[in-house]
């Protein structure tokens, strides 16, 4: 009888030690726990909570466009991420209110790994730490559960931030890709929601302070800077206008407000006949010209500050050039300047959101032909007024040479590297607005649109906390719980 005895080839991957744990050291042991920890936080249960408000909206129209309906971005609805993420989710899982959260949870996994990244700044007991507090934050745990677009907000912020550190320390030489990083997080974060414009402030006035910092102390400054001193004074003359066209402008605003207002219904009382109300006469028309007159003011200052600025990159180029946060300050700047364009807009008075393009009729135009038509308008006067005054001339006329100027200034700061970072942004930017170019109005309302929505609701008071509300409340309840 033969002797058929097992044989184990001696390259059987499933008799070799085990690499990983026989590295396994302390730091990567609570790395493990923490992932294991935050899977199962994150999904347990994932779909038994009732979906909210928010949840219900924005579980509805990714249920659409995975149904084949389409998606229309919005600024109602904040960025169009969340919304392919989950159509996504539901064509890979199903669609169900686990599945909807699927995509927060694991990004909201990913989140808790970030400060790993960062750890050669803040060390490796600190990375862990951070770690373990975002696992256990209850702020980023409910968000990691709840399909909304704040945890796609943070993660991309955390991939611009990291980013951001690892570019100071390599600098141009070595830092060249962490450039593209910035650009793929930037163009995410303008794709979740409009706080990346807050983000953009914190971010760029931290950069901005470190720069002025390092130029101070640099010991070319004492020689170098008397160079400045006119586009200082560019400076100074864009703030001075842009002060005092906006203080002046407010006082206009006031006296109007108040000269609406009956003298006799502001007293409690009957009026005392001997002690009449003295009326002080304003002329509206002239009031009105003059608030118009001080908008225009505003947005020349704003002009000017930032040909000053340019004036002082330029002069100081080849100093700047050898400083990390110069490129990343250019980069923010020509990549999210043209999506301020509805800042200016508003400013100027008008709506930012008025798509409108209107249109003239000229005599017998119905007789006529498309080319004759055309013809007659190209040369009716009244025709150009009405086109100039459309809503979406006025928003073109700041757009397109802002866009321009962006696209002038990226090329002078380093052509190469701009249009490859600018590329990533946009690509990432333009298909998500455009659902995939089905849209392509998506890419107007998420440049123009997305800022000028939230603008006209700054007026709206969705509450009546005092100021130090959310600085309190967040601090008692991420630590006191």
């Amino acid at each position: 009888m033969q002797n058929v005895s097992p044989t184990t080839p001696a390259n059987d991957w499933l008799s070799r030690p085990l690499g990983f744990a026989a590295r396994l050291d302390w730091e990567k042991t609570a790395y493990l726990l923490i992932l294991i920890v935050a899977i199962v936080s994150r999904f347990w249960a994932l779909g038994d909570r009732a979906v909210s408000h928010d949840e219900s909206l924005h579980t509805q129209y990714a249920y659409q466009y995975y149904n084949g309906e389409g998606y229309v971005h919005t600024p109602l609805m904040h960025g169009p991420f969340l919304f392919h993420v989950t159509a996504l989710s539901y064509w890979l899982f199903g669609h169900s209110d686990f599945t909807a959260r699927i995509p927060v949870a694991i990004l909201g996994i990913v989140v808790i790994f970030m400060p790993y990244f960062v750890r050669e700044w803040i060390g490796r007991r600190g990375a862990v730490v951070a770690s373990f507090l975002l696992l256990i934050s209850p702020y980023i745990t409910y968000y990691s559960r709840y399909i909304r677009h704040d945890i796609f907000a943070i993660i991309s912020a955390l991939i611009v931030f990291t980013a951001t550190w690892h570019y100071l320390r390599d600098g141009w030489q070595k830092g060249e890709n962490s450039l593209y990083w910035f650009a793929f997080g930037l163009g995410w974060l303008f794709c979740t929601k409009e706080v990346s414009f807050i983000y953009v402030a914190i971010f760029g006035s931290f950069l901005a302070y470190r720069l002025f910092m390092q130029v101070i102390f640099a010991p070319w400054f004492g020689q170098e800077w008397r160079k400045i001193i006119t586009p200082l004074l560019v400076i100074l003359f864009g703030v001075l206008l842009f002060g005092g066209g906006y203080l002046t402008q407010s006082r206009l605003e006031e006296r109007m407000a108040t000269a609406e207002i009956n003298p006799t219904e502001q007293a409690q009382f009957a009026v005392d006949p001997t002690n009449p109300v003295e009326e002080v006469p304003v002329d509206n028309a002239t009031t009105v010209a003059g608030v118009t007159a001080m908008r225009w003011v505003q947005v020349v200052g704003i002009i000017a500050l930032g040909m000053g600025l340019f004036l002082v990159a330029s002069t100081w180029r080849a100093h700047l050039q050898d400083l990390p946060e110069f490129d990343l300050i250019i980069l923010y700047a020509t990549l999210v300047i043209p999506s301020v364009t509805p800042l200016l807009v508003y400013i100027a008075g008008w709506n930012p959101l008025d798509y409108n393009l209107s249109q003239c009729f000229v005599e017998g135009q119905e007789t006529m032909g498309a080319f004759a038509a055309f013809w007659a308008k190209l040369f009716n006067g009244e025709c150009w007024s009405i086109f100039l005054q459309s809503g979406i001339m006025r928003t073109a006329l700041f757009a397109v040479p802002i866009l321009g100027i962006s696209i002038a200034v990226g090329l002078w700061w380093n052509g190469r590297v701009w249009l490859i970072s600018a590329a990533i942004f946009h690509i990432v930017f333009t298909l998500l607005h455009t659902a995939l170019f089905t849209n392509p109005s998506g890419w107007a309302s998420g440049t123009i649109g997305a800022l000028g929505y939230w603008l006209e609701q700054h007026e709206v008071q969705r509450g009546s906390q005092p100021w130090f509300y959310y600085s309190f409340v967040t601090t008692f309840y991420e630590f006191c719980r």
